[in-house]
């Protein structure tokens, strides 16, 4: 990344408050006179702020030059996507690393280079007036300087993190391997705010205040001129960081309230930034976890969709064209896939081979035996078998290719329009109903019933055909058990064959391209909920 020494740089401007820190202390003691009193020259405090920034730049060298790397060496930052992750989430804790040891090392050189040169320089140093150095040097350099080091680099790979965010780079998602939640964690922040800036200026002060009990006036001024340079640094400190913490803070929930307004618009591609390894950061995470799934469920229904298209496009797209016969097919689905199936195929000898199958269960898997069924039917018909024959071959194949359990219903006919008749096989499917009118106008329902069980079951079966004759105004429903075991609002009755029979009769002399509608109507009526089961209906009728 070209930008890398651009990012360097503006990671060491953004530790200006350090110098203002550092250049306030100095101010106040030229102002309250003790610097006078120690014989401190502006030479003096020259080299003393040369080193201060030496120490500051290396420090901050030190914790930037793991990014450093990672962006010279990484030409596709995606393809490195978990070194980088790693190497933001440690970035505080090697910032703490960093800032202490140079802290403590300016602090040590102040405490012994300040005092040895007032002393070589005929000031006069005591004891109370030394400890009095010492801890303000300690609390400045040690505690208050990598305070703020530490909170500007947190800041700062916030701030890196939203940018490779903005560019598309690891879609706000960072991992927590090697975070520090002790340095980061939201609830720890303000305890160590008032840790730094209040508890232990406060402990301080007390020695302040116990040093100057027993001191001399010119002790006890000096003491006193060192609690206004405490004061206005732990101040001056206390306001920075809560700055800081409050502009974090602010563009955290500015972006988490962006991803809920993708969350409540539907924007599901959208990615919340993870800014911080801490509860909020756990927050976007959970968040663009949330996103992610809601993404792929879209992409669910659309693969879904797709899907219910294609299983709709294996159906008959019209009914055949047939002297003296009409015929009617329907499918509902519970799911956007199912099992159900139906189909009318005509033979080259004018024929009619008609299908309603039923696979077990419902959803993908069933959708997908139903398919392989639709297609070795087809392949048979071009065969010409005789319908026992095409059963007992689609037994031996779905026992080879179901998995235990499973099975498939059928009731296949074949329709012989030049001798009205119908030739059957019901391999443990719901029995048909065909409304039988005798020469009187007398009509009775025939229950076509099962005589063999499902297929898929049972390896070596042979399936026996059954002829019934197909009179003027026969009536033929064939249906899955989606219609019959339609479950009312009251209760957990099913439809059932009865009411399925008296509800036929009194429609026999409706078209039968309209039994569809008025038995859907029917069984809403009755409390039908779409979710209940797969649904199919073939109706056949013999005008004359």
């Amino acid at each position: 990344m070209k930008s890398a020494d651009k990012n360097f740089w503006s990671y060491l401007l953004s530790l200006w408050p350090l110098l203002f820190l550092f250049l306030l202390g100095q101010s106040l003691m030229q102002l309250n006179g003790n610097a006078t009193e120690l014989g401190l020259t502006n030479t003096l405090s020259l080299i003393d702020t040369g080193l201060f920034l030496l120490l500051i730049c290396g420090a901050a060298w030190w914790t930037y030059m793991p990014l450093q790397q990672c962006f010279n060496q990484c030409d596709d930052l995606e393809q490195h996507r978990s070194f980088i992750e790693t190497v933001l989430s440690d970035f505080p804790w090697r910032a703490l690393k960093s800032y202490t040891v140079a802290g403590w090392v300016f602090a040590i050189y102040l405490i012994i280079s300040i005092p040895l040169f007032a002393v070589l320089n005929d000031h006069l140093l005591s004891w109370r007036m030394f400890i009095t150095l010492a801890l303000n040097f300690s609390f400045a350099s040690g505690v208050l300087a990598p305070a703020l080091a530490v909170t500007h680099s947190i800041v700062f790979s916030s701030q890196l993190r939203l940018s490779l965010s903005r560019h598309g780079l690891f879609a706000g998602l960072l991992s927590d391997t090697y975070s520090h939640k002790h340095i980061t964690a939201s609830t720890h922040r303000p305890w160590i705010v008032f840790l730094v800036t209040g508890l232990v200026p406060t402990i301080i002060l007390a020695c302040y205040i116990w040093l100057a009990q027993d001191g001399n006036e010119n002790e006890t001024v000096f003491i006193l001129s060192q609690v206004i340079v405490l004061l206005a640094m732990s101040i001056t400190a206390s306001l920075v960081l809560v700055w800081h913490i409050t502009q974090t803070l602010k563009t955290i929930t500015s972006t988490l309230e962006t991803g809920l307004g993708h969350l409540a618009s539907g924007q599901f591609e959208g990615r919340v930034p993870v800014l911080l390894d801490d509860d909020f950061g756990e927050l976007a995470r959970g968040l663009n976890t949330a996103m992610h799934g809601l993404q792929e469920r879209e992409d669910l229904k659309d693969s879904l969709a797709l899907a219910a298209e294609i299983q709709q496009g294996l159906l008959p797209k019209h009914e055949p064209v047939i002297p003296y016969y009409t015929l009617k097919g329907f499918q509902q689905t519970c799911y956007t896939v199912g099992g159900d199936y139906y189909d009318y195929i005509k033979l080259d000898d004018g024929r009619i081979w008609l299908m309603v199958a039923d696979v077990s269960g419902k959803g993908y898997p069933a959708a997908l035996t139903m398919a392989n069924l639709q297609a070795m039917l087809r392949g048979l018909s071009t065969l010409n078998w005789p319908i026992e024959e095409a059963a007992n071959y689609l037994n031996e194949a779905l026992c080879d290719t179901l998995t235990s359990g499973r099975f498939v219903t059928l009731f296949m006919a074949k329709l012989q329009p030049e001798s009205h008749s119908l030739v059957w096989v019901n391999a443990g499917h719901v029995p048909p109903l065909l409304i039988k009118t005798d020469a009187s106008g007398e009509r009775t329902i025939k229950s076509m019933q099962a005589s063999s069980p499902p297929l898929g079951l049972i390896r070596n079966l042979q399936y026996d055909v059954v002829r019934t004759e197909f009179d003027p105004g026969d009536t033929l429903l064939a249906y899955t058990d989606g219609v019959t075991e339609t479950s009312g609002r009251i209760g957990k009755e099913m439809y059932g064959e009865a009411r399925l029979r008296k509800w036929l009769m009194a429609h026999t002399e409706n078209p039968v391209s309209e039994l569809p509608r008025l038995l859907l109507e029917e069984l809403d009526a009755f409390g039908r909920n779409d979710g209940d089961d797969d649904l199919t209906l073939l109706c056949v009728k013999r005008e004359k």
